[in-house]
């Protein structure tokens, strides 16, 4: 495992060739697809585990980004995290990055964050003709920025954490 590796994919099985690949394709928005989804008991698989980054110590668990997958709660102490910051001063600037902030407890940290003087920036792929959810409501002093957060996070914030060296 290589550090500080931030290429994308983080794994040759997850790179996406073309535009005809089936991965890019809607998925079925139905209830019976949305279990099958978040049931532990079938199997939607079409990666071999063996073939997915592993834990450099213990070598038999799969690494786990730092993410919270469709259907799973946040953790209790990051929602009391959260909740304390926000009532604790006024709110300058709320970020809402590479989501469209629907669903909550997260989407309404925007009009928490408003409503303790927060300007609102979106980063978000979608841009003006997309979804942006809980913060597509934006004002004349708020920012929408339109495309990759990864690409557009360094350089508005180079001002303020200099050059990324990546």
């Amino acid at each position: 495992m290589q550090k500080n590796n931030y290429d994308d994919p983080f794994h040759p099985l997850l790179a996406i060739d073309s535009a005809e690949d089936a991965r890019l394709a809607p998925s079925e928005n139905t209830v019976q697809a949305r279990i099958a989804y978040i049931d532990p008991n079938i199997n939607t698989a079409t990666i071999n585990p063996d073939d997915l980054p592993h834990c450099p110590d213990c070598k038999d668990g799969l690494l786990r980004p730092g993410v919270v997958w469709f259907g799973e709660a946040l953790p209790e102490d990051t929602l009391e995290e959260v909740s304390e910051w926000i009532s604790k001063d006024k709110i300058d600037l709320m970020l809402v990055i590479g989501t469209t902030a629907t669903v909550y407890p997260a989407a309404g940290y925007v009009d928490q964050a408003r409503r303790r003087g927060a300007k609102v920036a979106v980063i978000n792929m979608d841009g003006v003709d997309g979804e942006l959810g809980a913060a597509s409501n934006l004002r004349d002093d708020d920012f929408l920025f339109q495309g990759d957060a990864a690409k557009i996070l360094p350089e508005i914030l180079m001002p303020v954490i200099g050059k990324l060296d990546v």
